[in-house]
Order: structure tokens, then sequence, then C-alpha cells
């Protein structure tokens, strides 16, 4: 089977891109807002269960991403996917926090942290699920894989920011330690 790029036109992309994301982005956002807006009472009986039942349908998406692939990331090209990967969502946490701290924008340290932890935190689910239908599963793999990277990396990160320390903490917990005294002669 020969690989050729798909042709991309406004005629596709209103199609079948725009319909998608209505589907998977818009009708749930607005369902929510409306809702939250004109049935507080059918909110106040589902939010209990919303969290678990968002968890259970991301879970299945990205079990399904990863065992359609599972050859290819267990491959030496799928494993060395982890590094960009890793990288590229450490960029984002920390991209979003020091954005969140240049003196325009200063921001508390609370907010600081929230917005680091959505910037780097954001759905790749849904690039998953474009780049399975429209280019094929294998170009979800990265998707999939940083899925499950994400919330390992944001879970490390909260529980460094619930010690009490600092992004700025960070040079100095990596350099080594003098565990003795000194003494000048």
């Amino acid at each position: 089977m020969s690989c050729r790029p798909l042709p991309v036109s406004v005629g596709f992309l209103a199609q079948y891109v725009l319909k998608l994301l209505l589907g998977v982005v818009l009708v749930p956002v607005t369902l929510g807002l409306v809702l939250n807006t004109y049935a507080k009472l059918v909110v106040s009986l589902l939010r209990p269960v919303m969290p678990f039942l968002a968890m259970v349908c991301t879970s299945l998406c990205i079990g399904n991403l990863l065992s359609i692939n599972q050859s290819r990331i267990l491959s030496a090209d799928g494993l060395g996917l982890l590094l960009p990967i890793v990288t590229f969502n450490a960029v984002a946490f920390a991209l979003g926090y020091w954005f969140s701290k240049i003196p325009a924008l200063r921001q508390k340290e609370k907010v600081s942290r929230v917005i680091s932890l959505c910037t780097g935190m954001q759905n790749w689910t849904l690039a998953g699920l474009l780049a399975t239908q429209f280019l094929g599963s294998s170009q979800a793999v990265p998707p999939a894989c940083s899925e499950v990277m994400i919330p390992i990396m944001g879970l490390c990160l909260a529980s460094f920011w619930g010690n009490g320390f600092q992004i700025r903490d960070i040079p100095s917990l990596l350099t080594p330690q003098n565990s003795g005294s000194t003494t000048e002669s």
C-alpha cells in the first residue's frame, strides 16, 4: 500500500475535520454550558460521576490507540519517541509557568502553577483521534504515548510543588551538594 499525501482543501476541512471537531469539542462544551446554566439539578446529580466517566472514556480512547499500535510503540522507533515527548511536555509545563511570571502578567504562585499544569496537560486524545481519522492509526502513536506520559509528568510536578519546592529550585536540586564540612588551610 503506497502512501499518498492527502489533498487538503477547504471542502475537505469543512466536510471532515470541522465535523469531527464539532462532534468532539463544540457539542460537549456547549452541552456542558447549557446544562450548567439551565439544568442545575441534572448537573448536581451528574457531577459526582463525571470525572470517573471522563477518565474511563479517555482511557478507552488511549487504550484503543495503544493496542492497535502496540508493535510500533514497542519497536526501536516507538521507544525513540519517549525523549521528544518528555521534552515537549516538560517545555510546555515550564513555558506555561514562566509565561505567567512575565512582568506584564505577573501572577501569584498558585495561579502560575495552575497555568503550568493546564499548559502541560493539553488534551492529546483529540490529536490521536484526528490522526487516526485522517492519517491512519500509525500516526496516532505519538499522541497516544504522550497521553500516557502527561499524567505521570503532571503528578510528578504536583508532588514536587506539594513538597514545597518551586521551579526556581530545580538548578540547585540538580547540582551535587557537599555532604561534609570543608576546612581551608
